[in-house]
């Protein structure tokens, strides 16, 4: 399994029991606007830290921080994430990951900018840009990437952007739907796309409540599993899994992410809302 530290909120996710994934049904769009409007544009900070890690990863530690904020414009959503991860392996190396991802979607959902920046011990190793647009919100289109410069991506019919799948799993979550499937353009590789299952679980009370948060997010959440899927490879196994404890308003209080044979923990630890424009 491939080790990548991909960020597009976060937000897409959830837990595949099949060997490939069949494109849900598209989510009518004023029952997506109806959830939009619970949103909330915001600043956070992840506190990241080593869950487990099997003998044969190699890894005895890691640390880190996963910074998003999330404004929203009058014509869509930007999204800013940094994610810095350090990691102590057994033969004594030591490896700082980051990377930095910044989105624009419109608030239609046809059109998206992405631009991503992956480095490791401070060399950029990966750096992917451009521009994505759909003929129509769930229907196919094109990738073209200014980073490579000349790479086209053909989005195939049903796919969306992250802040769509956002969207669509707190309204499936909200209409009591406990599996949602999709196809996800975020830009983040060169494939650009995963095919993504995500099980929704029930409501659940927040147990420990953190008074330095909103308390918006001490009121309950909906514990979400997403499995990841290379798009262009039929997987029996996803590429990596997310489990997410989500907020009606859009934001999660934790993270784990399941590379496989390592597991990452992320505890929200400071929030803030951002100003909401007026329009």
């Amino acid at each position: 399994m491939q080790r990548r530290f991909i960020f597009s909120f976060i937000f897409l996710f959830v837990m595949g029991m099949v060997t490939f994934l069949v494109p849900g049904k598209p989510v009518a769009g004023e029952v997506v606007a109806g959830v939009e409007a619970d949103l909330v544009p915001y600043r956070a900070v992840y506190r990241l830290a080593l869950d487990r890690a099997d003998f044969q990863s190699g890894i005895t530690g890691a640390e880190g921080e996963m910074v998003i904020e999330w404004p929203k414009e009058c014509d869509g959503w930007s999204s800013s994430q940094s994610l810095t991860m350090g990691l102590n392996q057994s033969s004594g190396e030591y490896i700082e990951a980051e990377t930095r991802y910044a989105s624009w979607e419109s608030r239609d959902g046809v059109t998206m900018r992405f631009n991503i920046r992956n480095s490791h011990n401070g060399a950029l190793s990966e750096h992917y840009s451009g521009v994505a647009k759909l003929k129509t919100p769930n229907g196919g289109g094109v990738a073209e990437y200014t980073v490579p410069e000349g790479l086209s991506i053909e989005l195939p019919e049903g796919t969306i952007f992250p802040t769509r799948h956002l969207l669509e799993m707190i309204s499936s979550a909200k209409r009591g739907e406990r599996i949602l499937s999709r196809i996800v353009f975020d830009g983040a590789t060169e494939e650009g796309m995963f095919e993504i299952n995500a099980v929704i679980g029930s409501a659940t009370k927040v147990k420990e409540q953190n008074i330095r948060l909103d308390p918006s997010l001490n009121l309950s959440y909906w514990p979400v599993r997403l499995a990841f899927f290379n798009f262009d490879l039929a997987q029996d196994l996803p590429e990596y899994e997310t489990s997410i404890h989500l907020v009606a308003n859009g934001v999660s209080r934790e993270l784990v992410l399941d590379f496989g044979d390592f597991v990452i923990r992320a505890v929200l630890d400071k929030f803030e809302l951002l100003e909401k424009r007026s329009c």
